[in-house]
């Protein structure tokens, strides 16, 4: 709506005023409906949102106070100016007027010009309520996809708190798993691969993946080349941690098992799991990434080096927290680097119940 093409219900029994006023905002431009009273003015607002309405007070059936108290109560109708246009010209009957909701008194015999500029005036202000509510909405949808992208990224609730506080304190937390997927002669077979194809096929395996852990209630932490960094007990903490991290990488085998069936691309992953306390923070004021530090995620990539392809290599501490419910290979001793020998194993499988 502009000025120019503004649209206007004048709501009046007297015929003379009527033709007066309809005359006067049509040579302005204003396009004019009128209503001989306030039943009338319903009916034709069943159909009708003016920009803007001149309303008399003193009319049959339904008066102009009435009216207004009506319009205003109706969320549809709440919006449109109303101009009440009257021969009542004492203080009460200007206050009624504007206690019923009208945002302007004017009264008869009315001067055109003053007329004109009353409704200029409160039209130019509807036009910049209206601008302002559509810039709302937009910083509103704007909001809602920034807190939708860091979602995406980030944790929930360090997401919640980073949006709530503008900042994330950082935590300890004693007992988490953490996951190290890493896929197999990545660096070799990507050299040969068209690039659109090489990024096609990790998107379609990191979206399975992403779907995968937090299916196991764990959460992505970030991926660094074709090495996928997942983990649970974090920032939520979870007494069953172990028991999602064991059934997360399960589950990432038998994914890429299905697909090499049918894929026209193979490929094998390495998975190395360990649990023990981490340090889990935002880092970056520009690009925000929540990391995990300690050394439980340096032992994690440590077994990840030392698996085979398509087998899940644990420390012996995960091992013996859920050999209840699990199928693990013997113990075995490795070098680890930066730990000396260190007593590891695979996870196999769940157990039958």
């Amino acid at each position: 709506m502009t000025e120019l093409t503004a649209s206007i219900l004048v709501v009046e029994d007297s015929p003379i005023n009527q033709r007066q006023l309809q005359y006067l905002l049509s040579k302005q431009g204003y396009s004019v409906a009128v209503a001989n009273n306030g039943r009338e003015a319903l009916a034709l607002l069943e159909h009708l949102r003016p920009d803007l309405m001149l309303l008399d007070i003193v009319m049959p059936e339904l008066d102009g106070l009435s009216l207004c108290r009506l319009l205003m109560a109706d969320p549809a109708t709440r919006e449109i100016p109303v101009i009440f246009i009257s021969s009542l010209d004492n203080t009460a009957d200007k206050l009624n007027g504007f206690a019923a909701g009208g945002v302007d008194y004017i009264t008869k015999p009315f001067h055109p010009a003053e007329v004109l500029a009353r409704i200029s005036t409160h039209l130019k202000l509807r036009q910049l309520q209206q601008q302002l509510a559509e810039n709302n909405r937009q910083l509103a949808l704007e909001k809602q996809k920034s807190e939708a992208l860091l979602l995406n990224v980030l944790p929930a609730r360090v997401a919640r708190e980073l949006m709530e506080r503008g900042s994330c304190t950082p935590q300890s937390f004693a007992e988490v798993t953490v996951g190290f997927v890493d896929i197999v002669q990545f660096t070799d077979t990507a050299a040969d691969l068209d690039p659109a194809f090489l990024i096609s096929e990790l998107n379609d395996l990191f979206t399975a993946f992403d779907r995968i852990v937090e299916a196991h209630h764990c959460e992505r932490m970030k991926t660094i080349g074709d090495a996928y960094l997942f983990a649970a007990g974090i920032p939520e903490p979870r007494p069953d941690h172990g028991r999602n991290g064991a059934l997360a990488a399960l589950e990432v085998i038998d994914y890429l098992n299905k697909r090499n069936q049918q894929a026209v691309q193979q490929w094998q992953v390495r998975i190395g799991i360990h649990s023990g306390p981490v340090v889990g923070g935002i880092v970056g004021t520009k690009k925000y990434i929540y990391d995990i530090f300690g050394d439980t995620v340096n032992i994690a990539a440590r077994l990840e080096s030392l698996s085979t392809p398509m087998r899940i290599n644990v420390s012996s501490t995960f091992c013996q927290n859920l050999e209840r419910e699990f199928v693990f290979s013997r113990v075995h001793e490795v070098e680890m680097k930066g730990k000396g020998m260190q007593a590891t194993c695979f996870l196999e499988g769940r157990k039958e119940p």
